[in-house]
């Protein structure tokens, strides 16, 4: 069977991220894929196309089929709120313990896991105020990102309130947001002048211009003050006026303060697809098979070649739209061409009637020549010759014939594989251990975190960056840090590997919760399949290894794709197996050596199961190559021997 290549024609502007799983899906077993992205800028849809041919090359007695597939996809609105924390209280006291109770039980009322249109994001205030989390709907993030420093206020520590500062920051985060959709919680007290040693009201007046900010940003204020002193009851200002009215609380504990948060979240604000259109232009060398079009083509021009297929409310969103359809050589073409799928669209009208078209994407076909003819051999009478009759037959004595033992035949057998081909470049996040057990010997002459660093330096010259193709690494021990984001820069991550420093502990949750912040970056090509390769030495403190888990389900249920290496023998085979996409895509490496293949298998299997291959056998990555997708694929295999046992004659 003859085996063809992709070839492919990728453009991404943007597209939902719940349609990536489906591009990787929909399109296996098509040989020749083309992308094309567009964003609205207005209503917030997208739409995404690919366009996929059956064949990259066919003879002009054969035919073609190809299919479009089109995503719509149209988000909720969000609701976005900002919290404003200041980071006065005495540690280690009471009044820490309320602060941090308050903050929780706000988080808790925004229910982020069941509101996947609320994004939140964090500020903190002290001397200065700094974005401790822009605005997401990971609550992991957005707890992590509530725990700050608390220090006494005013001469105990030098440090002094900028509440400005603070309503500025907030501000900044909800950016050009719709204002009724979005809201400030301010989580603190007013500091009494008096014993800061201040003479006049500059605090309360800096509190006012603050405020008054905020609600420039957002329509609701809402202030929880979990201390009696700074509280309205003991403050020598009437700064708790600046709330939004009925959305002041004070000391009597977070349970009406929380309810009112959440009482304040609204429903997701839907934009539909209304209707879509879409045009496809078949090139004037080939020939629409009429009546091959699934569905059924609106409206089909056979003058210009063009197809037009009408669909309206209800659409289901975030699903492909398949079209389908089959083409063949004009009959005068005998000669080699090579012909472009181009100049088809996709008008996408919301239920706000806002407008989008997007250009389909080109895809080659090559006509390789004429069939060739049918030739009829003519049979050749032969001559026969007929032996005379003898006048008698000798009758000879039977033979013993003797009984033969069944061997093993060796039999040469030469195999061309089909390569196993990546429809679509990949987003790689890089989660790397840094803990101080990876300072050990790694059985090679090198630290395990030497290793690891050799190993994650062959795996990006590996990768086709230059393509589409992009990577980034997260280093974790007892928190995780995005040492680089994604980035196709080369030289750039191998820098990065080179910074990485170790500490205690594992959090394998924290590595797993960071890549998805990686994934969700600006930098993400929406188009390219999400993949994250977690290195680890040991087991996961001081969070348990059940939070990981669950973290990576959350990931894979996005699309992405997990890989798991273990690095010595101290390791949670069971959780690195349950966090991997599958039990084959988890590895164990007894040491550095073994590392850095098994980083080679990955990336050439990239991101396709290990038994993509004929037999499970792992290809030799000495003798991969790369797709025009950027994708690495398998050589042709070396010719190899098959046995089989005769049956005895």
């Amino acid at each position: 069977m003859r085996a063809f290549l992709c070839i492919g024609i990728v453009a991404a502007l943007a597209m939902a991220s719940g349609a990536i799983a489906m591009l990787a899906s929909q399109s296996q077993g098509m040989d020749a894929i083309s992308v094309a992205h567009a964003q609205t800028e207005t209503s917030g849809c997208s739409v995404a196309a690919t366009r996929t041919l059956s064949s990259s090359a066919i003879r002009a007695c054969e035919s073609c089929g190809a299919k479009l597939e089109v995503f719509p996809h149209c988000p909720p609105e969000p609701f976005n709120v900002v919290l404003v924390l200041t980071g006065y209280a005495a540690p280690g006291t009471s009044a820490e313990r309320l602060a941090q109770r308050w903050t929780e039980a706000a988080i808790e009322a925004l229910a982020m896991p069941s509101n996947p249109h609320v994004q939140v994001g964090v500020v903190y205030v002290r001397r200065t105020a700094i974005i401790r989390s822009e605005l997401t709907n990971r609550e992991g993030d957005v707890s992590r990102a509530s725990r700050v420093d608390r220090v006494p206020v005013g001469a105990a520590s030098g440090d002094w309130p900028c509440y400005s500062c603070g309503f500025e920051q907030a501000a900044r985060v909800l950016g050009e947001s719709d204002r009724g959709r979005n809201a400030v919680v301010f989580i603190g007290g007013m500091v009494e002048w008096p014993l800061i040693e201040h003479d006049d009201d500059s605090y309360y007046r800096d509190w006012l211009r603050g405020a008054r900010n905020a609600k420039g940003a957002a329509e609701t204020l809402i202030v929880g003050c979990p201390w009696t002193t700074d509280c309205k009851e003991g403050a020598g200002f009437p700064w708790y006026r600046e709330a939004s009215p009925g959305y002041y609380f004070s000391t009597a504990g977070p349970g009406r303060f929380a309810g009112a948060i959440e009482d304040l979240v609204p429903g997701p604000l839907l934009i539909a697809v209304e209707s879509l259109a879409i045009d496809e232009t078949v090139p004037v060398e080939l020939a629409y098979l009429v009546g091959s079009a699934v569905p059924a083509p609106t409206d089909y021009d056979p003058a210009t070649g063009r197809l037009r297929w009408s669909f309206t409310a209800p659409i289901t969103d975030s699903l492909p739209i398949t079209l389908t359809y089959r083409v063949k050589p004009r009959d005068s073409l005998s000669a080699a061409i090579t012909t472009t799928f181009a100049g088809g669209r996709v008008l996408l009208t919301d239920t706000d009637y806002l407008t989008r078209t997007l250009l389909a994407p080109s895809t080659v076909l090559t006509i390789t020549g004429a069939c060739a003819p049918i030739v009829t051999p003519t049979a050749t009478p032969t001559k026969t010759n007929i032996p005379p009759t003898p006048s008698a037959t000798p009758t000879s004595s039977p033979t013993a014939t003797a009984t033969l033992i069944p061997q093993p035949v060796y039999l040469p057998l030469s195999l061309r594989e089909v390569p196993c081909t990546r429809t679509q470049p990949a987003d790689v996040v890089l989660v790397m251990d840094a803990s101080t057990s990876m300072e050990e010997p790694a059985g090679d002459g090198r630290t395990k975190i030497e290793a690891a660093r050799s190993a994650a330096v062959a795996f990006i010259e590996l990768l086709q960056l230059d393509v589409d193709d992009q990577a980034a690494i997260i280093a974790f021990n007892s928190d995780a840090r995005i040492v680089i984001g994604l980035s196709g820069d080369g030289d750039a991550l191998v820098s990065a590997l080179d910074g990485i420093t170790t500490a205690s502990q594992t959090c394998l949750v924290c590595g797993l919760e960071a890549a998805g912040e990686a994934l969700q970056s600006d930098s993400r090509i929406i188009a390219n399949q999400p993949v994250v390769i977690l290195l680890t030495d040991g087991r996961s403190n001081p969070r348990p290894a059940s939070e990981a888990v669950d973290e990576a389900a959350r990931l894979k249920a996005d699309g992405v794709v997990i890989f798991t290496i273990g690095l010595g023998a101290e390791l949670d085979d069971a959780a690195l197996t349950a966090i991997a996409s599958k039990p084959s895509f988890a590895f164990r490496a007894s040491d550095g050596t073994a590392l850095e293949e098994i980083y080679r298998e990955i990336a050439v299997t990239l991101p396709g199961p290990a038994d993509c291959y004929w037999g499970r056998r792992r290809a030799d990555p000495r003798r991969s190559s790369r797709s025009s997708s950027g994708a690495l694929c398998a050589s042709d295999s070396t010719a190899s021997p098959a046995i089989a046992t005769p049956s005895a004659s």
